[in-house]
């Protein structure tokens, strides 16, 4: 078995709501401001994305093999947000981010 570290930082909007976490497009948890979930997956390529109301996160795919996976999940900047509603949706600007943060 292998390990998926994922932290949710302090950016963005929403700090009182959590983001739920889908592992191989399977709700696995919910992740609050400034908390760290662990997910034990078995070895090999996952994919993962975060949700929020309608809104998804990018969509990583991991290679789990002997070191956890690190990653981070953060929504865009109140600014980032406010810009972001004032143009229509073209499914590439993503209101939530998430990026792998070791190799």
């Amino acid at each position: 078995m292998g390990k998926i570290k994922l932290t949710r930082g302090f950016k963005g909007a929403n700090a009182f709501r959590a983001y739920k976490v889908f592992i191989d497009d399977e709700l696995v948890g919910k992740i609050k401001r400034k908390q760290t979930l662990e997910f034990e997956v078995p070895r090999g390529t996952h994919k993962i994305h975060c949700k929020i109301d309608w809104e998804n996160s990018n969509e990583l795919i991991v290679d789990i093999v002997d070191k956890p996976i690190l990653l981070e999940v953060n929504a865009k900047s109140a600014i980032e947000s406010a810009a972001r509603s004032l143009i229509p949706l073209d499914g590439k600007d993503k209101y939530l981010i998430l990026m792998q943060v070791n190799n």
